[in-house]
């Protein structure tokens, strides 16, 4: 994967990082939103057009053709994966998968809690650069929190990848031991912000929880607010910092930044596992009745709040997906086979959809909510090239 490829794929790049600093109430209340030049009947054809998009159930999910050979060869070693934090469902799902995936070729795969500190991050690095790991796959862990780390397995000769993260592909270029599996999160921030302004009648003032946890959030939620500002020049927003290390926060930080603006009639939680304390904050506030929720980084609970009412908006990415994904990627590591372009799908979910998908496990683990269920045979038959 080339340096370049890397950076023309930064548009599709979503996901977490971790806890460096303290949360903090940001209060930056600006006019940066969202919405449109929409009229309350539903916005302007771009908008409606743009929402309807992000809505739509994709065709297709995106499968490399090159064949991977000698991977028989691998049956018996062992992949650590590593989230961030295993407090953010998603990662169980894409956690779920890729061991569904790599247990098909006869590879164990061993999941190590990063717990939102570069501490602990650390640890599992050298836990499985000690245990003689074959492969490291990292999710929502930028490679700067553990650089150390990470640079000492790839020293060993251990591949790994950094997903749902941005490319530093600058000062950490991707070559025959680094792969990078960007996180689409520019695009599920924009389709949420795109489905308040159309829902406010471009008339929003939005409470932004966004996640602190290093560098990449803040990014993705600035293009969002960049798209946002073009759609909704009279959408109202305030940012308030919350992260992994510092959860007992969120509910009094967003309690106080209602308490502060009794107009915010919009909160939006850009990962789910801030979701609950949000939810607390709102009921502290004594503003539940006069807000719409909406959240990203979602997974079955935050859509069947949807379908219950007590979500207006979802959006997330294809979690399932990403784990067949990211057992496609650390096996062309290992093989030295070339790594050529990924993209996490996603999709937006509101009332207007919700109620065309299966909202059970089965069905989430299957990846039916973001595409066609054929991947898992799909990724196989690359896999039984010899």
């Amino acid at each position: 994967m080339t340096t370049t490829a890397l950076r023309a794929r930064r548009t599709l790049m979503l996901a977490s990082g971790v806890a460096l600093a303290a949360l903090a109430l940001a209060g930056c209340s600006s006019s940066d939103a969202a919405a449109p030049t929409s009229s309350s009947s539903g916005g302007s054809s771009g908008l409606a057009k743009a929402v309807a998009a992000a809505e739509a159930l994709p065709t297709s999910y995106p499968i490399p053709t090159d064949p991977i050979p000698g991977v028989s060869a691998l049956a018996g070693k062992t992949i650590y994966y590593i989230p961030i934090t295993q407090q953010a469902p998603q990662f169980a799902v894409t956690g779920a998968a890729l061991k569904k995936a790599l247990a098909t070729v006869d590879i164990i795969v061993q999941t190590c809690d990063g717990k939102g500190t570069p501490t602990d991050i650390g640890a599992c690095i050298g836990q499985a650069q000690g245990a003689g790991a074959a492969g490291i796959v990292l999710d929502a862990v930028p490679y700067e929190l553990a650089a150390n780390g990470i640079d000492a397995a790839r020293a060993a000769g251990i591949p790994v990848i950094v997903s749902d993260q941005g490319p530093t592909d600058d000062k950490y270029p991707a070559d025959a031991t680094l792969a990078y599996l960007p996180a689409p999160a520019p695009a599920t921030d924009t389709a949420l912000l795109q489905w308040i302004a159309q829902d406010s009648g471009g008339k929003a003032n939005i409470l932004i929880n966004q996640d602190a946890d290093g560098p990449w959030p803040a990014a993705y939620m600035k293009t969002a607010l960049a798209q946002l500002k073009k759609d909704c020049p009279d959408c109202k927003t305030t940012i308030n910092k919350v992260s992994s290390a510092n959860f007992p926060q969120v509910a009094p930080s967003t309690s106080a930044a209602l308490l502060a603006d009794p107009s915010i009639d919009y909160v939006f939680t850009d990962f789910a596992q801030f979701l609950q304390p949000t939810q607390g904050g709102i009921q502290s506030a004594g503003v539940a009745d006069t807000v719409k929720v909406v959240s990203g980084a979602a997974v079955l609970g935050t859509y069947q709040a949807v379908k219950s009412g007590q979500l207006a908006a979802a959006a997330g990415q294809a979690a399932s997906f990403q784990g067949w994904q990211s057992a496609d990627i650390i096996l062309r590591l290992i093989t030295k086979t070339k790594v050529g372009e990924y993209a996490i799908p996603t999709r937006l979910f509101s009332p207007t959809n919700i109620g065309s998908v299966s909202l059970t496990a089965a069905a989430e683990a299957s990846g039916e909510w973001f595409g066609p269920t054929t991947f898992p045979d799909d990724f196989a038959k690359l896999w039984s090239a010899e």
